[in-house]
């Protein structure tokens, strides 16, 4: 087994990485491994053991990814690179294969995939106890969350601002499944400290949520300093501006990485079957009953998943809420491959589904 290198273990580097590492860089020995910690467009900034390092991809990179630009290096990659100009600067040159990636549909009607982040280990859905609460927007995060590979937590901020906490907690529960779900006040600390348990070293953590939530809060908080800017949200409609435009990594004093990422008004579905399955397993379970296999639960004879609404035993509203999904899916299945066949009698395929992260054992 290779050696994970100490020097890199801050940076989430371990055992895996190393032979990960080994295998995409087999033809290319000369490349040194680093982690991209910020992207605006072309330009990067990546880690390597020794410092922080400004580059760019390699005119072949960028060919070899112009057909399919998911596929180009995004915060939280780990990267090979060739030093250029003394060392000051660095060359982007390969791709190692991700453990995990969030993606989502671009906004807009562009059918089109956007990874957000890469490699992360924990993704902190971040929602505030005010006109921000969403539980569908929650559903659709916990999809992609579970489609990249990853352990959501939901973290429901600003209760010092909240009079019918039990209520959202409640209402969360509901949507969570599986995932655990943490209330606590960035402004003030209160229950920071039950994040500790994803905040480690070696380990990464991505926050998603809309603009005003109090992502870049929880993260000063988290930091102990000021390393994110933050702004006042509107009270009329609890919305907030942008305060971080651009996706970047944060290496915490006692350890772990965060990946913040910008605000997102709208976070649409991109190819999630599994992530759907397991973000609704409680309604897959109760499926395997049904006399069915190819059961849609709407009114086929002997859906268990019918039979369970009328006793009961579970929610009406979160099996419309599981149609809702499943049909978007089907939508935005049917809408790709009716471009796929539209761009292959034009001669112009460009493949656009997110590359699947590899999956560690287990997981």
């Amino acid at each position: 087994m290779s050696d994970p290198n100490p020097d890199l273990e801050p940076l989430g580097w371990d055992h895996e990485w190393s032979r990960a590492f080994a295998e995409a860089t087999e033809e290319l020995p000369e490349l040194i491994p680093a982690r991209v910690s910020m992207e605006t467009k072309l330009n990067y900034l990546v880690w390597t053991k020794d410092a922080e390092l400004p580059a760019k991809i390699t005119g072949k990179l960028l060919h070899e990814t112009k057909r399919n630009p998911l596929h180009r290096p995004k915060v939280g990659d780990w990267v090979g690179i060739s030093l250029i100009e003394n060392g000051e600067r660095a060359q982007i040159r390969q791709l190692v294969p991700r453990r995990s990636q969030l993606t989502r549909k671009v906004p807009g009607r562009r059918n089109e995939a956007q990874v957000i982040a890469t490699n992360f280990d924990t993704v902190f859905i971040v929602q505030g106890l005010d006109d921000n609460f969403s539980l569908r927007r929650l559903e659709r995060c916990l999809v992609m969350v579970y489609e990249g590979g990853a352990q959501p937590v939901i973290i429901l901020n600003k209760t010092d601002l909240c009079s019918n906490l039990a209520e959202r907690i409640h209402d969360a529960q509901t949507a969570a499944g599986d995932a655990p779900i943490v209330s606590l006040s960035a402004m003030n600390g209160d229950g920071v400290d039950h994040l500790q348990p994803w905040i480690r070293p070696g380990q990464t953590v991505a926050f998603i949520g809309s603009s005003g939530v109090g992502k870049s809060t929880l993260i000063n908080r988290l930091y102990g300093d000021s390393v994110q800017d933050t702004n006042e949200v509107r009270e009329r409609d609890s919305k907030g501006r942008h305060t971080t435009v651009r996706r970047e990594m944060i290496f915490l004093p006692d350890g772990g990485v965060v990946i913040d990422t910008p605000g997102m008004r709208e976070f649409h579905l991109w190819f999630a079957d599994e992530g759907l399955d397991a973000a609704f397993s409680d309604i897959e379970a109760i499926a395997h009953n049904c006399r069915f296999n190819d059961c849609s639960h709407a009114n086929e004879p002997g859906c268990a998943v019918l039979a369970a609404i009328d006793e009961g035993e579970l929610s009406g509203e979160r099996h419309k809420h599981y149609v809702r999904l499943q049909t978007d899916l089907s939508k935005l299945n049917r809408n790709y491959e009716k471009r796929m066949w539209k761009d292959k009698a034009s001669g112009s395929v460009q493949k656009t589904r997110a590359p699947r992260p590899f999956k560690r054992g287990g997981r």
